[in-house]
């Protein structure tokens, strides 16, 4: 007569479905950690136009209010690359129940 025997996982699996969990959580973690690409794109953006402002404004081809037009107008895009990155809602806004 067959005695019903349980099968027994091996230490291994049991290893191996533990370092899959750990890199779910993982991957999870760095989602949750990764820059949001429309505040990314807004200060490259920034960064480019405050650069080409800056080049202008030393070699004097724009006057000092538009110079200080164009540090306004960066600061104002920087504030809003700011609030896309941190200020959103990631969970999808709403009521929490």
């Amino acid at each position: 007569m067959a005695k019903n025997k349980k099968r027994r996982h091996s230490r291994t699996v049991e290893l191996k479905r533990q370092i899959e969990q750990e890199k779910l959580a993982d991957a999870k973690d760095r989602a949750k950690k990764r820059m949001d690409p429309t505040a990314r794109a807004l200060l490259y953006g920034d960064l480019v136009f405050l650069a080409i402002a800056a080049i202008l404004d030393a070699q004097h081809l724009v006057s000092e209010p538009v110079s200080a037009l164009f540090s306004v107008v960066g600061l104002v895009v920087v504030i809003l690359a700011l609030w896309f990155q941190f200020g959103k809602k990631r969970d999808g806004g709403g009521p929490k129940l």
